[in-house]
Order: C-alpha cells, then sequence, then structure tokens
C-alpha cells in the first residue's frame, strides 16, 4: 500500500498503488506506466479483480483493481511511506473511501454458492452438504417457501454449525433478524427489501442484495451495502425466454455500480475469468455450483 503525499487530496490516506488512465490509453498500459512511475517495477503480467464506481461531491471516479506479477524490487519513487500489508491488516489503514468497498470485498472467496430451494430438512442438508464438499467458501442459505417455519431456524444453525467447521461464511437469504437469530455471517436482501430499507441492517458482518436497476445500486451503495449481485448474465434453465444481460450488458451494470459486483444466472464457477474481464469480481450460481467448488 502507498501512502498519499501531504499537500494532495486525501493527504495520509493509504491506497493501492497506481493511477490515472490517459485519454484512449489501454487499461494494462496505465497500470505499467503508473507502476514503473511510482514503484519502479515491471509489469509481466496482470487480470482484473474487480472494478466499481465512487461518487464523490464533485465528480464520479471508475477504478480497476488489478492482480499482477511483477519484476524488479517495490521502491518509493516519489517519496511516498510503501509498505506490504495482509488482508486482515487492510482494515486498520484510513483508506479512501472509493477503496472501502474494494478492500472488504477481498475477504470474500470469489465463488458464491446458493442453496437449492429444497423443501425439506434432510434434502436441503444434503444439497448444502455437497457444496461444502465441493469446495465452496462461500454459502448463501436460501430455503424453499414450503419449508414449515418451526423447521427453519433448526435448519439454518445445523446449516451454520457445518459451514464453520469447514471454514466457510454463509450468507442467509431473507430477514436480517433471522439471520441474526441463527448466526449467519450475512444476509441477502431481495431487491424488495433492499428498497424499504432506511439503513444498513446492523448486527452482521456482511449485507449483499440483488439489484437489476440504477435505483438499486443507488440504494445499495447509499447504504453502505459491501457487494450486490447482477443477473442474469446468461440464459437460466429457472426462467426461460427471460432476457439477459450478457457480458456486455454486464459490464455496463458494473460500470455504474459504487459497490463490487457478484455475476449471477446461469454461470458456473469457470466463467470467473470471463466474470472479471467485464469487472465483476466474482461469480454465483445454484446448479452450476451444486458440484464444482474451488
Amino acid at each position: 500500500m502507498s501512502q498519499r503525499l501531504p499537500g494532495r487530496h486525501l493527504a495520509g490516506c493509504w491506497e493501492f498503488p497506481g493511477g490515472k488512465r490517459e485519454a484512449n490509453e489501454p487499461l494494462t498500459t496505465t497500470l505499467a506506466r503508473e507502476l514503473n512511475e511510482e514503484l519502479g517495477i515491471t509489469v509481466d503480467a496482470c487480470s482484473p479483480l474487480l472494478s466499481l464506481t465512487h461518487h464523490y461531491a464533485t465528480q464520479s471516479v471508475r477504478l480497476w483493481l488489478f492482480a499482477l506479477r511483477w519484476s524488479g524490487t517495490p521502491t518509493s519513487c516519489e517519496g511516498q511511506s510503501i509498505r506490504w500489508v495482509s488482508k486482515p491488516e487492510l482494515a486498520d489503514l484510513e483508506l479512501p473511501a472509493a477503496d472501502v468497498p474494494m478492500v472488504k470485498a477481498l475477504a470474500l472467496p470469489p465463488h458464491y454458492a446458493i442453496s437449492p430451494a429444497w423443501h425439506s430438512d434432510g434434502a436441503f442438508l444434503k444439497a448444502w452438504t455437497a457444496m461444502i464438499q465441493s469446495g465452496h467458501r462461500w454459502l448463501q442459505w436460501r430455503p424453499g417457501p414450503s419449508l414449515p417455519d418451526h423447521n427453519r431456524h433448526a435448519l439454518a444453525k445445523a446449516c451454520g454449525d457445518l459451514a464453520r467447521a469447514h471454514g466457510a461464511l454463509w450468507w442467509v437469504n431473507g430477514c436480517p433478524s433471522f439471520a441474526r437469530e441463527v448466526g449467519a455471517d450475512g444476509v441477502h436482501l431481495s431487491a424488495a427489501r433492499l428498497m424499504g430499507l432506511t439503513e444498513r441492517p446492523s448486527g452482521l458482518e456482511w449485507v449483499g442484495a440483488s439489484c437489476h436497476d440504477q435505483a438499486e445500486l443507488d440504494q445499495a451503495g447509499a447504504l453502505g451495502l459491501d457487494v450486490v449481485t447482477m443477473s442474469p448474465v446468461q440464459p437460466t434453465a429457472s426462467h426461460p425466454g427471460a432476457p439477459s444481460l450478457g457480458w456486455a450488458g454486464l459490464a455496463e451494470w458494473v460500470a455504474r455500480s459504487p459497490l463490487p459486483v457478484i455475476a449471477l444466472g446461469g454461470l458456473a464457477p469457470d466463467d470467473l475469468d470471463m466474470a472479471r474481464q467485464h469487472g465483476a469480481y466474482g461469480v454465483a450460481g445454484i446448479s452450476g455450483f451444486a458440484g464444482v467448488g474451488r
């Protein structure tokens, strides 16, 4: 991380090294040029991790975060302080507001497995176990609507215990109060629930939401949520004939999002690289994630 110099905007804040893209300049060229100027290193290879747009009072800034391999030794070429920081240590740094959602997202696995909406305890727990055994470490608890209410708490806690035993994060799709009651790591909000809120749900480390238009993206950003899903990227079996975004459509929505985006709909874990090329941080799904994990 690099500390902004005195006299500059946001002086003293720690940020990812990088800089401004020149007109019509490829992003990879910007990255190589800026890192050579700031740190004296040569970029050998790079790939995007995520993108978002942050709105300051007087301007909006599109940000891209990359992973890279480089040659040379990082050196302070402009008199700035630099330091290596582990992911847990990032939370202790004073960061520009634009970097905060990116930093937090890095703690999430890039694959988000959503449980099939089974209607019985046994079938649900079997599917949940299969997702964990496949290697998924970020799961969404989403039972079928016909599952009896008196079974939900016990089933959720059993699934939560299983997730934690394997070091996996688990979120509840539904009500924030229920997510708190069963000890979930986070909650995933429907678009309707998101639009009915006036503040971020309290008592939960993670809050995400399903978004489909600009109003929903703006609301998620205003409430300070952590991630959003955009869907459907590709045609899905559950909604045959429904219009899909396609990769180009996903990229357009990512460019408008103030938060990291998880691509959803007709996708599998192997679609991660393509999603990241279009600015999303991760991919999510149900059937495509049932037997494959990373």
